[in-house]
Order: C-alpha cells, then sequence, then structure tokens
C-alpha cells in the first residue's frame, strides 16, 4: 500500500499532465518512495488520455482511470477515492494552481493530529467577478447550512485513511466534495500556500457551471430554502388575512368607493410568481431524489491503465 496518494481529475489538459506528474513526483519523492499518482480522465476530449497512458506505462506509481464521459469534477475525485490505496491521499486540481511543493507542509501539519488539512489560497489567480461569487456563495452556503467555509479553500488538501473511507460510503448522486468532507468531521487544520497562474490552457469552470455547483451545493445540504418558501407562505396568508379583514371594515363603514383592479392585478401577479417559484424549487428537491433512487452508479469506468475496473 502506498504512504501517500494525489487523487486529481483531468478534463482536458493536455499541456498541463507532464508538468504536473513532474512537479507531484518531486515533492512526493521528498516524503516517501511509496507513492502514488491517480489521474481520472473525466472524458476529457484532446489526448489527456494518451499521455496518462504514456506516463503509466513509465512508471507504475502512475495510475489511470477513464470515464465513459463527462460525469463532473466532483464525481472525478470520488472515482480517484475509490481507486487510490494510501495512507494520507492528497486531492488536487491539475491545472497546477496549486503547489504541489506544498504537499509535504500538508502531510506535516496533518501529523499534528489533523486528519484533514486544507490549502487556504493566498494571492488567488482567479479573475475579480470570480473572487465575489466564491465570496458571496460561501457566505450564503454558511448561512443556509450552519457551517463556516473560508471562501481561500478548494480541492487541495490532504485527508487521513479514515476520512477517505468515510467518504467512499457516501454515494449521492449530488455531489459537492469540500461539503461532503466537512459533513464526515474529524479534526481539521490549514496551511497558506501561494496560489498560481494556471500552468497552461483555460479554466474549465466557466460562470454557468459555477451557478450549477452552487445551487448544487446548497440543495444537497440545506433544507432552509423550503422553509424559506413556507414562512413565505405563512406570511403572505397572514398579511393577506389582515388586508381581507381591512377591506371588510371599509366595507361595512361605507368608504369603499372604486374597487382597486390595478392593486388586484398586481396581487394575483405576485401570487403567482410566489406559486411557480415554489413549485419549482420543491421540485428540484424531488428530483434529485428520482435520480437518487433510480440507483445508476456514480460513474461509468471506460478504460484503466492497469486493466478491468474494479468499481
Amino acid at each position: 500500500m502506498a504512504q501517500i496518494s494525489v487523487v486529481s481529475p483531468v478534463f482536458n489538459e493536455s499541456g498541463c499532465i507532464q508538468a504536473f506528474y513532474a512537479e507531484v513526483s518531486a515533492a512526493l519523492s521528498t516524503i516517501t518512495d511509496a507513492w502514488e499518482i491517480v489521474l481520472v480522465d473525466d472524458g476529457s476530449g484532446d489526448d489527456s488520455w494518451q499521455q496518462i497512458r504514456q506516463l503509466s506505462e513509465r512508471d507504475s506509481r502512475v495510475r489511470g482511470v477513464r470515464f465513459s464521459r463527462n460525469f463532473g469534477h466532483h464525481i472525478a475525485i470520488t472515482a480517484g477515492l475509490d481507486h487510490c490505496d494510501g495512507d494520507w491521499v492528497v486531492t488536487m486540481d491539475s491545472d497546477l494552481q496549486d503547489p504541489p511543493d506544498a504537499i509535504p507542509r500538508l502531510l506535516e501539519k496533518a501529523l499534528d493530529g489533523f486528519d484533514v488539512v486544507v490549502a487556504l489560497r493566498e494571492g488567488r489567480k482567479h479573475g475579480l467577478i470570480k473572487r465575489i461569487l466564491s465570496r458571496a456563495f460561501y457566505a450564503a452556503y454558511g448561512y443556509l447550512t450552519d457551517t463556516h467555509f473560508d471562501p481561500r479553500a478548494g480541492v487541495f488538501r490532504i485527508m487521513s485513511r479514515r476520512v477517505v473511507e468515510n467518504l467512499r460510503q457516501m454515494r449521492e448522486i449530488s455531489r459537492f466534495f469540500t461539503g461532503m468532507v466537512e459533513w464526515v468531521g474529524f479534526a481539521h487544520g490549514a496551511i497558506r500556500v501561494k496560489h498560481r497562474p494556471r500552468h497552461a490552457g483555460e479554466t474549465k469552470y466557466p460562470l454557468r457551471k459555477q451557478i450549477l455547483l452552487a445551487v448544487n451545493a446548497v440543495l444537497s445540504f440545506s433544507e432552509k430554502p423550503l422553509k424559506f418558501v413556507a414562512y413565505t407562505g405563512l406570511m403572505i396568508s397572514v398579511l393577506s388575512t389582515t388586508y381581507g379583514l381591512y377591506i371588510v371594515y371599509l366595507a361595512l363603514a361605507g368608504r369603499i368607493v372604486v374597487l382597486g383592479y390595478g392593486s388586484l392585478a398586481a396581487s394575483i401577479f405576485f401570487m403567482g410568481g410566489v406559486t411557480v417559484f415554489t413549485v419549482g424549487l420543491v421540485g428540484l428537491y424531488v428530483g434529485r431524489i428520482f435520480r437518487q433512487v433510480q440507483g445508476r452508479p456514480l460513474y461509468v469506468l471506460a478504460e484503466r491503465t492497469d486493466g478491468a475496473p474494479r468499481h
């Protein structure tokens, strides 16, 4: 069994893979010779898989896993956890924005008694809009789930074997990796690392995917949106009843002269919008339940560098 494993999802990162292997292997070699790198090809359309195969042939400590199609970043991390053997497991992206030379520091901090050590990114190289949205998301996520997340944290972290084994048991279809690690618990620590520009290529997380991830994260770990809808409905009912009683009072007092068609139309549109929003929100939760009870696997493997799939 490897002492330390590095798990990294790969999606159209042909320009980064060789440099990633060189830097990660150099960092791991300063710790131990018992290491492995698990690269999960998430349905890449370039020659990423060919490069992974070549690395695996050259170094048996590189293990490649290829999906039959694109299943998503967080599911790719899950597949890497399913196929790694290390006593300690590092998760990180393959674009080299997170510095591999911080891996020894992560392990050193973990050996002080932490099961999870997160790398907090200093001087993030993401654009201003992405940084603002990230902070807004984590603030909203923390409020809705009653947890605290540092917006500087990403997937770059080290975890003990028992944390990984517990994560392996969590097979929900809708996945938010960092939230799952937080939910599992155990002692958490952190170190600071300097964030770097991408080694090559462009980000694989455009604004649309970031918004979908945010919605997925909130719906996966919080029921508060449903509670907000219920409270809103209750408030509208109370206000409507109060207003109705006031109208009755005015009618009995003979003070109503002209019916308020404008206010009536506005009320109808308002209630219609609230109703559609409520049904849509409930539908999102029901849809997630439907996908979960179908019992489909999280991912489908097309190929592994060392033979037939184990999972």
